[in-house]
C-alpha cells in the first residue's frame, strides 16, 4: 500500500470527500486526486498537516506498511538467510535496517530480523560482534512492546539469552520478570542465571521443580485425552494412552501406585473382572510409593515433606470405601477375590 492508498483508506475512514481534504489543506481537488491515484506525492511541508486531518500518526502516513502475513514474513527471512551466505553479515545487516525502516509495526518480523542478525554473528560470520549490540536489543526492545504476549515472550528469552552471554545477570534478571510466572520456561531461565552464577544447588533445585510440576501437567493431559478416547469408545486408543501415562509415571519416578493407576479406568470401561482385580489388588499394594518420589535422584535437590504414614492408611481406608461403593464397579460384585480383598 503506497501513500496514496494510505490516505485514500483514511480519508474515507472519517467521511470527507476529496474536495473537502484539498479545501482543508489548501491545495487543489486534481492534486488529491493524483495522491490517491499515485500519480504524485504531497510534499513534504503537507505531511503532517495530512497525519493530523486524517487522525492517523506520522510513522502510519509514511510507513504505509500494515502487518505482513505470515507468508511475507517467511519469505523475506528466506531472503536474509540467503543473503547472508551470498553478500556477508555487513550487506546483510545494512538490508535488514532498511526492511525495518520500511515496516516499522510488524514486530515479529523485527524480532526475527534480530534474531537472525544475533545468531550469526555469534557463530562467527561478523567480525566486530560487538558492534551491533545497540541496534539489535533496540529491536528486542521494540518487539517487547508488542501486544501480542508470545511476541513480548520471544523478545524477552532473547535478551535474557543476551544478557546472560555478557555476565550481565541483573539485566538478565530483569527480562525474566517479563515471563508469566506460569511458564516453565521462566523458572528454566532461572536454573541457567543460578547456573552461570555459579549456584549450582539453587539452579538443581529450580530444573528439578520444572520436572516435578511439569509431571502433573503432562500426567493431566494424557488422563484427559485417555477419558476422551473412553467417551468416543476407541478402547484400543485409551489402553495406548493409559500406558504411555503409566510409562511417564515411571520415568518421573512417581511411583508403582502411579504407574498402575492410568489403568484402572481402562479395565472398569472393559468390564474387565480379572484385569479390574488385578489393578485394584497391586493399587492397594502400593499405596506406600505414593511418596517414592521424594527419595527419587531426579529430586535429590528438591525440598519435600517426610512422608506421614497415617496418613497413606487414611488414604488407602478411602480408597477401599470407594471401590465398595463405586457404582460404576457393580460388575465386580459376587467376585469372591474382590470381596475378600476389600474385607480387608
Amino acid at each position: 500500500m503506497n501513500i496514496g492508498s494510505v490516505i485514500k483508506k483514511y480519508r474515507k475512514e472519517i467521511g470527507i470527500t476529496q474536495e473537502e481534504m484539498a479545501n482543508r489543506l489548501g491545495v487543489t481537488t486534481p492534486a488529491v486526486n493524483k495522491w490517491e491515484n499515485g500519480n504524485s506525492n504531497p510534499d513534504i511541508e503537507l505531511l503532517a498537516p495530512i497525519a493530523r486531518l486524517l487522525h492517523i500518526s506520522l510513522d502510519t502516513l509514511l510507513s504505509f506498511h500494515e502487518t505482513l502475513s505470515g507468508a511475507e514474513i517467511e519469505e523475506m527471512i528466506r531472503e536474509m538467510d540467503k543473503m547472508f551466505s551470498e553478500e556477508g553479515y555487513e550487506k546483510t545487516y545494512e538490508w535488514a535496517v532498511k526492511i525495518v525502516k520500511e515496516y516499522p509495526n510488524c514486530n515479529i518480523l523485527i524480532w526475527q530480523v534480530a534474531l537472525m542478525l544475533d545468531a550469526r554473528r555469534m557463530t562467527g560470520e561478523c567480525e566486530e560482534p560487538d558492534k551491533y549490540d545497540d541496534q539489535i536489543n533496540s529491536w528486542y526492545e521494540r518487539a517487547l512492546n508488542d501486544e501480542d504476549e508470545e511476541i513480548r515472550h520471544h523478545a524477552a528469552d532473547s535478551l535474557f539469552g543476551f544478557y546472560l552471554r555478557k555476565q550481565n545477570y541483573p539485566m538478565a534478571e530483569k527480562y525474566l520478570s517479563y515471563f508469566s510466572d506460569h511458564d516453565p520456561m521462566k523458572k528454566v531461565n532461572l536454573g541457567r542465571l543460578y547456573k552461570e552464577q555459579g549456584k549450582i544447588e539453587e539452579a538443581y533445585e529450580v530444573f528439578e521443580d520444572v520436572l516435578f510440576s511439569e509431571y502433573s501437567t503432562l500426567n493431566l493431559a494424557i488422563s484427559m485425552m485417555t477419558g476422551l478416547a473412553l467417551e468416543e469408545e476407541d478402547t484400543a486408543y485409551a489402553t495406548f494412552l493409559a500406558e504411555k501415562n503409566g510409562t511417564l509415571s515411571a520415568v518421573f519416578d512417581m511411583g508403582k501406585y502411579n504407574e498402575y493407576v492410568p489403568m484402572l479406568n481402562i479395565v472398569c470401561a472393559k468390564k474387565d473382572v480379572e484385569g479390574t482385580y488385578q489393578v485394584v489388588e497391586q493399587l492397594l499394594k502400593s499405596m506406600d510409593s505414593l511418596y517414592d518420589f521424594s527419595k527419587s535422584k531426579l529430586y535429590r535437590h528438591k525440598k519435600f515433606k517426610d512422608a506421614d504414614g497415617s496418613y497413606l492408611q487414611v488414604i488407602k481406608e478411602k480408597l477401599l470405601e470407594s471401590f465398595r461403593n463405586e457404582e460404576d464397579l457393580s460388575f465386580m460384585k459376587g467376585y469372591e477375590p474382590w470381596e475378600k480383598l476389600l474385607s480387608k
